[in-house]
């Protein structure tokens, strides 16, 4: 089944790169607004910028996700194009699991910008909300290569499977 880990892989691309074009209309957007308000983004506390963070970039995303693999599809832009389906379990535990460490990446960058800005040395638990969710990213993919594209370790968690389409 190497063909549906290849076509897994182009889908995500295919979701990614929608998701990075959404994502440079919000940098767009929010560069404004910090011009015109003279913000320097660096000043703004950790908490509040994850907070707009999520509002406007993960839970949009999440949404989507939840959306199209829990609609009539049962997939994405990209798993549609790749005719590929998400099938069976609990989609909304799947995207939460799957978009969980792109999060705490969020969080991690958020307080290493705010550590930075103040002159301090990162504390360790940072670092761990760094590293963490390269390692967790880095499990889903080895689960995704281990079971030949069909479950990742958050697929497993919310029951859920991918299946080609005809």
């Amino acid at each position: 089944m190497k063909k549906l880990v290849i076509r897994r892989l182009l889908a995500g691309m295919i979701d990614y790169g929608c998701i990075m074009v959404y994502a440079l209309i919000l940098l767009a957007i929010f560069s404004g607004v910090y011009f015109v308000l003279q913000v320097n983004p660096a000043s703004i506390h950790p908490l509040f910028a994850q907070s707009i963070g999520f509002l406007t970039l993960t839970l949009p995303v999440f949404i989507y996700f939840y959306q199209t693999e829990n609609g009539r599809y049962h997939g994405t832009l990209g798993k549609r194009a790749l005719k590929i389906r998400v099938v069976g379990g609990n989609v909304w535990l799947r995207n939460v699991l799957k978009l969980l460490p792109w999060e705490m990446g969020h969080a991690g960058v958020h307080w290493m910008i705010f550590f930075a800005n103040r002159g301090e040395e990162p504390a360790l638990w940072l670092w761990i909300l760094l590293i963490f969710p390269q390692l967790l990213t880095l499990g889903y993919w080895v689960s995704i290569l281990f079971n030949r594209g069909r479950t990742s370790i958050y697929d497993h968690l919310a029951k859920c499977r991918i299946k080609m389409t005809v």
